[in-house]
């Protein structure tokens, strides 16, 4: 049982990991035709930079944000983000 238990992880890391890659091929290739006054590579690690601090967020207040788009009551913890 162990060893299926592993093979689930891999397939799960597998599975997770492809669009990354995919995505950071595009960027990688976006980057190296932009021609900004401030870098290739400088916008768009801004820009990551920022849209992971936004979901991280989102993350942390899903609870509480699922609450106010309609679940139920016994769904929510009382205990708010903060």
């Amino acid at each position: 049982m162990v060893a299926a238990g592993v093979q689930f992880g891999w397939a799960l890391q597998l599975s997770l990991l492809t669009p990354y890659i995919q995505v950071l091929s595009c960027v990688r290739i976006w980057s190296d035709k932009c021609s900004s006054k401030y870098g290739r590579r400088r916008p768009f690690i801004l820009a990551g930079s920022l849209m992971i601090s936004v979901a991280v967020t989102i993350i942390g207040f899903s609870a509480d944000i699922g609450y106010l788009l309609g679940d139920a009551d016994e769904d929510h913890r009382n205990f708010k983000g903060t």
